[in-house]
């Protein structure tokens, strides 16, 4: 009796022990790191809003874009400071804290840096000690994977080592066929919709241009299989949008494990985009023809790493949605962007227009006519 006493005190402090362990663990990753790595901010005069347990900012942030007035779609805004239309607590804590400020979305702390010169020197370092933030794939594993993008040290220099001689500039240009093929249908697309109505018609641009800018990565990607790109990017469009809705949940401990209705969504799309990536490599396997693909690319990249079979499909299918992601959406933007300046400002519209015909006169423009639009290159770099 006194010999199983003792045991079940053994095992009652075990278990005390274990969760105060646990108890000591959380303390330290939900108060003690994130108060460490804000004060190491501090000490270099970086500040921001106070944060609250577990939640961070959140509180603060809803509480901006609930406050946010609408402009009707017909109406002029009354400024083209979008990111502060949008973003009303940036705009404000920049104010408050000045152009370099932290603040944190549940226990992630976001680092919010306003100065060309320090963002130019961010994205240009190829410092291996210069990392990704872990949250990303933690966070937005499904979208963003363990590719190039959210990768760090030896596994990205490997990814990029394959994937930057694919999109040098001699490689771009052989894409041209591609770019023009598919504006030419976005073209016809518009001309066939503003005949069917009379002559004059009202175009919301946004999808079309994602529908472009999607038709042009399909094609550069995954070469005579793009009908099938085309199925893989809505899916991934999809899952992009699934991920968005999780929006501040970012960095709240646990959140990402929990069943919520964005969590599944995200999931199955996840598996989805993952079996229809695998599917057309599976399919090359066979074939008898030899695609000089983006995909091809990383497929032959993987093979020549020693990669196991899970880590080779994961190094696929990952990358393959970082090339999406980094060509599709920012290209889409971007154009989007650019063609509504040219709409707000008539004179630059006239003068673009006239240097275009001047160089292509009836033509349609290649890689070298491109480099001597002094105009298109100057308003494409002012409009980023």
């Amino acid at each position: 009796m006194e010999l199983t006493e003792y045991y079940v005190n053994i095992f009652v402090s075990l278990v005390l022990l274990a969760f105060l362990g646990l108890i000591l663990r959380l303390y330290h990753e939900l108060v003690v790191k994130p108060m460490k790595l804000r004060a190491r901010l501090l000490k270099q005069g970086i500040k921001g809003p106070p944060p609250s347990l577990l939640i961070g900012n959140i509180r603060e942030i809803k509480k901006a874009q609930s406050s946010i007035v609408k402009v009707p779609s017909m109406q002029n805004p009354a400024t083209h400071n979008c990111g502060a239309l949008l973003f009303p607590f940036l705009e404000q804590w920049r104010k408050q804290y000045g152009q370099v400020f932290v603040f944190s979305l549940g226990n992630t702390q976001i680092l919010f840096v306003n100065q060309p010169d320090a963002v130019k020197e961010i994205t240009t370092c190829t410092s291996l000690a210069l990392g990704k933030p872990s949250y990303q794939q933690k966070d937005r594993g499904p979208l963003l994977g363990q590719g190039v993008l959210t990768s760090n040290g030896a596994i990205w220099a490997h990814q990029r080592k394959i994937l930057a001689p694919e999109l040098y500039m001699d490689k771009v240009k052989g894409m041209m066929n591609l770019i023009v093929e598919s504006t030419f249908t976005l073209v016809d697309s518009w001309k066939t919709r503003i005949e069917v109505e009379g002559g004059l018609a009202d175009i919301k641009i946004d999808e079309y241009m994602r529908s472009f800018s999607g038709d042009v990565i399909s094609r550069a990607c995954f070469g005579s299989n793009y009908c099938k790109g085309e199925e893989i990017f809505l899916k991934l469009r999809a899952l992009q949008e699934a991920m968005s809705k999780k929006g501040l949940s970012t960095g709240v401990p646990g959140m990402r494990y929990l069943p919520i209705k964005s969590n599944r969504e995200a999931w199955e799309l996840e598996k989805e985009v993952r079996d229809l990536i695998l599917h057309v490599v599976n399919e090359r396997k066979g074939a008898a023809t030899y695609e000089n693909d983006l995909l091809q690319m990383v497929v032959d990249g993987a093979k020549n790493s020693d990669l196991s079979q899970e880590a080779t499909e994961r190094f696929v299918v990952d990358n393959c949605k970082n090339i999406y992601l980094a060509g599709y959406e920012t290209t889409a933007v971007s154009a989007t962007w650019c063609l509504m300046l040219l709409a707000a400002n008539q004179e630059w519209q006239h003068n673009v227009r006239t240097e275009v015909v001047e160089i292509c006169g009836g033509g349609t423009p290649d890689a070298g006519m491109l480099r001597k639009m002094n105009l298109v290159y100057i308003y494409i770099y002012m409009s980023k």
